[in-house]
């Protein structure tokens, strides 16, 4: 006899969840490469694109993070927001 669906995930905090941990990854992934190209290709002011680029890489990073580690990233941590 298999488990319910509803029953698998029962005693498993949300961001514990397989599904929630690879759709972090993915975003995470995203976000680091958003923020690599924007530190490589932006045309603004230095400071401005080493702000922005490090922020997203290390937003993206720490969701990665998170995911490999079944933690909570610094950005579910935010929410919910109004």
């Amino acid at each position: 006899m298999t488990p319910d669906a509803t029953e698998q995930g029962a005693g498993k905090p949300f961001h514990a969840r397989r599904t929630y941990r690879l759709i972090t990854a993915a975003l995470g992934l995203l976000l680091c490469g958003v923020g690599a190209c924007v530190l490589i290709l932006a045309d603004t002011a230095g400071v401005v694109r080493l702000a922005g680029g490090a922020a997203f890489v290390t937003v993206g990073g720490n969701m990665v993070w998170s995911a490999v580690t079944a933690k909570e990233s610094w950005l579910s941590r935010l929410g919910p927001l109004p």
